[in-house]
């Protein structure tokens, strides 16, 4: 994954500023980590001494501080290290191409000390070899080397006295047309360029024009480079940038920000080395602040002349608060000396700059020469000829420098200098010559550094202690500015008498005397100048190196501010955590025993004494050693497989006396690195828990046992999701299985249609909140059947899903002993209105047959009486087990004997009790409707019925009339009356069919129904 805001840009910048305090970086292992965005990142920086998996860091740390921490070896180490700077640092500038040797050495040795440190290497031999064999040890040394300590705006009282003496007269002073160049060489990560850039812009905010402005930042480092480049810094470093300017020339970001682009525009960055590439020119400023303290007294003296050539005449030099000019007073007064601003002085002074040096590429290692090859190359440097050619027969010779300081002697010099005190190594060779040298030695060496010329001093009488020497001196320029000084004898050494009793000639005057001591004072004076000078830039240097050091102390009692932070906060954690224990110890129920790695008491709950009689005394005993009033020892063995990696089920134990149940478990004791070292036992009285258990078993059984038998269902509705739980009950009621309930519209495909819309109603209104669900419906079930249920249900309160929960009651022999009633209410009213329209046609006919009253009376009371002996046919057998079909026909038939010609044919059926009432109930439609209508009415006709057993359709009853004139079937064929509908409704209770058929006035009708012969 990609770093998305820069973590691992600031992680460089701090990383940066903490490599120079001779700490070291580790950084996970990519591979390891679940963002790997950061390690890459801080890897590629180059700043990284380790790259290690997570588990691996703290030893990693512990055998660095090991390493430091060993004294005599490391010392031992560190006096190597010195005595193979120079060879290292040549290794160096072979492979990165970049010069040290002018670094002061202390700080070198620092650095390659702290490598050594980071690799376990107390070798400087094998460091050196490492650093000339791999080529990325040196990458890292160079690093190291680079001492990346910068912030925006360091030392603000500085900055401001920048702004008013250099920065606001510059942005005054220059045209439109003009232009501002600022070189600021060692930039690092650019926040002191960005700084100055930021004032210049404040300088010139609310200006329509202004001048071209170009900052040219340089360092040796490109990963430095990058990160100044990309002008991003972590949102802690926004607190060092004065807050007028802060919001103008930053861009806030999540966790970062950035330098505007107004601003960033403004700066160039690139990679230029301050000693060996040539230097930019017609600068109006140079800002060099904290790198000069880690030069050499021989760089920092090649540098100056640098800036002085770089600048203007009226250009400004900015430098570090431990940072000075030291000797060059010549090239650079003084602006403003607490904040080390100095102004370029006026004139032309000789420039000694080495540019380029050359960069020679790794020579092959000599090969072992052949035997007896006269051409073999051995270094003079470490033959006893040479050494000896030197002392014994080369003549003496001296190295100075154009001050006239001693670099380098060979031989003996002892003839021609004194030399009191040879810790000073680097004193005047002008104050240390002999008389006679003395007053030579200045004008030879001027003359030659000036014709760059060879210059000779003949004859010169050199005055020693005890006698005196004729030399001649030759002065010969050096290509680095140096002069060589060439001491030969021409005359032997000439011994005094006594050097003590000089005799007084007329050349040792007053005046004489006191011109060789004030030759003499002005030689030592300029020597202690010199010293002075030399001893002051070195306490210069190490008062920087302190102040540096002071940084990174600070930086780690920063550091260890904040540890002890997290380390307080932890320790508030810890407290509250075992408050947290201590309290759940003492008010839990549970009985928990923790137990160690050796199955001993390390702590135990107070309810854990219930069963355990055990004290405080008793932690450290083993368990196996304490009573209980547990049935059997298992919760022992249970510990022992725990502790040997397994898994112990959870199981019920019971008391030795039966009375009480736990529900035992035994857990593994874990340390925090995850390894077992004990167990711990958690019993839970489970008693009551069991009891309410078994007593809620039998009032289930009992609930389950009422709704049986009261044939309610239980149902539950998920209004969200419109799925549906069922019971038994409730899947009895609708004839179907379980898998086919799951949704409502499953369930609302089964209710009648008719009923369908009152029910969905009435649940919109219970889901809505509005009132409970109560509906009546009738439902179609799978097997044919028709069931009428009831539903009640109601909306659950503060379920975070709608839920109800409802139950139904099946009401089915209700509606039907209730429809039955209806129908017999009805077939009431129309037998009624069919009696008197029978007895009508009676009277009516009867009338146009009698010939007299009592005839007429006669005749209608006869039919009165067959009338009430049908209907009492279908009365007088309901209580008996059977009736014959002959009979139930005769009997509706009978009144009307007289009306038409009748015919019975079939075989002998009798007719199981249920069926009579319905099927006199046809017949006796069929004969009313035949009374008016058909064969039985005014105009007489032909009646055929006939019965017998079909195979498939079970008895089969036919009615067959035919009247002798056309007459009004009424609603008989459109079957819409209540006479059709009596038929109907009887036919279902017959479990049967029925088919009416009328063609050419013949009339029919068939009725098939099952019929079990009644016994």
């Amino acid at each position: 994954m990609r770093d998305p805001v820069g973590h691992g840009c600031r992680w460089h910048q701090r990383a940066a500023g903490n490599q120079g305090g001779g700490r070291h970086g580790i950084a996970q292992d990519p591979e390891t980590a679940r963002y790997d965005g950061m390690p890459v990142s801080a890897i590629g920086t180059g700043l990284v001494d380790f790259v290690r998996k997570p588990e691996e860091i703290v030893a990693t740390l512990c055998e660095y501080f090991e390493r430091r921490g060993s004294g005599d070896g490391w010392d031992k180490a560190a006096e190597m290290v010195a005595d193979h700077v120079d060879e290292m640092c040549s290794a160096l500038r072979e492979v990165i191409g970049h010069d040290f040797t002018g670094y002061k050495q202390s700080t070198v040795v620092r650095r390659i000390e702290r490598r050594m440190q980071v690799l376990g290497t107390k070798s400087a031999q094998e460091y050196l070899q490492r650093v000339k064999d791999d080529e990325d040890e040196c990458d890292a040394l160079f690093r190291d080397l680079l001492i990346n300590v910068t912030r925006f705006f360091r030392d603000p009282e500085m900055f401001d006295d920048l702004k008013e003496q250099v920065i606001k007269p510059l942005a005054t002073r220059t045209s439109t047309n003009g232009e501002i160049r600022i070189w600021v060489p060692g930039c690092s990560s650019g926040e002191e360029a960005y700084s100055i850039a930021i004032l210049l812009a404040d300088a010139f905010r609310g200006k329509a024009q202004r001048p071209l402005i170009q900052i040219l930042a340089t360092d040796i480092d490109e990963s430095m480079l990058a990160i100044a480049r990309e002008g991003r810094y972590p949102i802690a470093a926004l607190a060092d940038i004065p807050e007028d300017l802060r919001d103008n020339y930053t861009i806030g970001r999540d966790g970062f920000f950035e330098i505007s682009p107004k601003v960033r525009d403004l700066v160039r960055f690139s990679a230029h080395s301050l000693v060996k590439d040539p230097p930019f020119s017609k600068l109006d400023l140079i800002s060099c602040r904290n790198l000069l303290i880690y030069f050499g007294d021989k760089l920092q003296q090649q540098v100056f002349p640098i800036f002085h050539y770089a600048l203007k005449p009226d250009g400004h030099l900015f430098l570090g608060p431990s940072e000075s000019i030291g000797r060059h007073e010549n090239l650079f007064a003084v602006a403003k000396q607490k904040s080390r601003i100095f102004k370029r002085r006026e004139g032309g002074p000789v420039y000694p700059i080495e540019l380029p040096f050359t960069i020679q590429s790794p020579q092959k290692k000599p090969q072992a020469p052949r035997r007896f090859s006269g051409s073999a190359q051995t270094s003079l440097d470490d033959t006893l000829g040479y050494r000896r050619i030197i002392e014994h027969y080369a003549p003496a010779t001296l190295i100075i420098d154009a001050d006239g300081a001693i670099i380098n002697s060979n031989g003996r010099l002892a003839k021609y200098f004194e030399f009191p005190d040879a810790s000073k190594r680097s004193t005047s060779a002008a104050s240390l010559a002999r008389p006679g040298l003395r007053e030579a030695l200045p004008q030879l060496v001027r003359q030659a550094a000036q014709t760059g010329k060879r210059v000779v001093a003949r004859a010169v009488n050199v005055k020693a202690e005890f006698g005196s020497q004729t030399v001649d001196v030759i002065a010969d320029p050096l290509a680095d500015d140096n002069i060589l000084l060439v001491f030969k004898d021409i005359a032997p050494f000439e011994a005094g008498d006594d050097l003590e009793l000089a005799e007084m000639g007329p050349a040792d005057g007053e005046v004489e005397r006191l011109q060789e001591a004030l030759q003499l004072t002005r030689g030592r004076l300029r020597g202690t100048v010199e010293e002075l000078e030399t001893a002051n830039e070195e306490l210069k240097s190490s008062n920087e190196e302190m102040m540096s050091m002071n940084e990174e102390l600070q930086s780690t009692n920063e550091e260890l501010t904040t540890v002890n932070d997290e380390l307080k906060s932890k320790v508030d954690e810890l407290v509250i955590a075992n408050s947290d224990v201590r309290n759940f110890f003492e008010s839990t129920k549970l009985a928990v025993v923790v137990l160690d790695h050796n199955m001993m008491v390390r702590t135990f709950t107070d309810a854990a004494t219930d069963i355990f009689p055990l004290v405080r005394s008793d932690k450290g005993r083993a368990l196996a050693n304490v009573a209980n009033s547990l049935a059997d020892d298992s919760h022992l063995d249970d510990v022992r497989k725990v502790l040997l990696g397994g898994v112990a089920e959870s199981r019920t134990i019971m008391s030795k006396s039966g009375a009480r149940q736990w529900a035992l478990n035994v857990l593994p004791y874990r340390l925090p690195d995850g390894t077992i070292d004990g167990a711990t036992i958690v019993l839970n009285d489970i008693t009551d828990i069991l009891q309410t258990k078994r007593d809620l078993e039998v009032e289930r059984e009992r609930l389950k046992m009422a709704l049986r038998v009261a044939r309610i269902g239980v149902w539950e509705y998920h209004a969200d999701t419109g799925r549906t739980i069922l019971d038994e009950g409730e899947l009895e009621l609708f004839g179907v299985t379980r898998d086919e309930t799951s949704d409502i519209e499953n369930l609302m495909a089964l209710i009648h249609e008719d009923d369908r819309a009152a029910v969905e109603t009435s649940l919109r209104k219970a889901i809505s909140g509005e009132s409970d669900y109560q509906a009546s419906f009738r439902v179609n079930r799978p097997d044919g059947t028709v069931r009428h249920l009831r539903g009640l249900g109601r909306l659950l309160a503060g379920s975070a899903q709608k839920r109800m929960v409802g139950v139904s009651f099946d009401v089915t022999p209700e509606a039907k002993l209730a429809e039955q009633r209806e129908y017999m209410l009805s077939e009431m009213n129309h037998r009624v209105k069919n009696l008197f329209a029978v007895i009508s046609g009676f009277v009516v006919g009867a009338a146009r047959k009698a010939k007299s009253p009592s005839q007429l009376a006669t005749d209608i009371s006869e039919r009165i009486a067959a009338l009430g002996r049908a209907h009492s046919l279908t009365q007088s057998h309901t209580e008996m087990s059977g009736i014959g079909l002959a009979d139930v026909i005769n009997g509706a038939i009978e009144p009307y004997e007289d009306q038409a010609d009748i015919s019975l044919t079939g075989p002998d059926v009798t007719l199981h009790v249920d069926k009579l009432t319905p099927l006199a109930l046809i017949l006796h439609e069929w004969a009313t409707n035949s009374a008016k209508y058909g064969a039985f009415g005014a105009s007489g006709g032909d009646v055929e019925i006939s019965w017998g057993h079909s195979p498939s359709d079970g008895l089969v009853l036919t009615w067959r009339e035919k009247p002798r004139l056309p007459q009004d079937d009424g609603d008989i064929e459109a079957g819409t009356g209540f006479g059709s509908r009596l038929i109907k409704f009887s036919t279902m209770q017959l479990d049967g069919s029925v088919d009416i058929q009328k063609e050419d006035g013949l009339w029919t009708g068939r009725l098939a129904f099952p019929n079990e012969q009644a016994g």
